[in-house]
């Protein structure tokens, strides 16, 4: 639950959301030792690490292999390229709403005893208010219709 939590927090704060919207898309990740890795991101965590799948990785002296999946850790990325297709900002405010999840009804929740007292005495005191308004405009009224 806590590291759930975590990954949470860090999708919220951080732009590895943004790799949650490249998902299931062809793109490259640039490594830190010049090496770089072309295929498809199957799965991305709030930690940014990646699975790829039908990848091509390309090692700094310029050979190819291919491979049907691979890891990449995190701390190994340096850059991901976000494919031309991917407009940023609403595939961000996209993966956001699926995060955050369909709203709840408020009638389903269940209040303690406290937050019941406290409901109660917000609606008495609003009912309150609005009788003293009303007399005041009922005053304000007489006293315009004597002039």
């Amino acid at each position: 639950m806590a590291a759930e939590k975590h990954e949470k927090h860090l999708l919220y704060n951080s732009l590895s959301i943004l790799l949650k919207a490249v998902e299931r898309q062809r793109t490259t990740v640039d490594l830190r030792n010049e090496a770089s890795v072309f295929g498809i991101v199957e799965e991305a965590d709030a930690f940014m690490n990646i699975v790829m799948r039908d990848c091509i990785f390309t090692d700094p002296r310029g050979d190819s292999f291919k491979y049907d999946m691979f890891f990449v850790q995190a701390r190994n990325i340096r850059c991901v390229h976000i494919p031309p297709n991917i407009r940023i900002i609403p595939a961000i405010k996209e993966q956001l709403q699926q995060l955050k999840g369909p709203a709840r009804e408020l009638k389903d929740i269940k209040h303690n005893f406290r937050v019941e007292r406290t409901q109660r005495k917000q609606r008495e005191d609003l009912a309150a208010v609005n009788k003293i308004l009303e007399s005041r405009n009922k005053i304000d009224s007489e006293s315009t219709e004597r002039k």
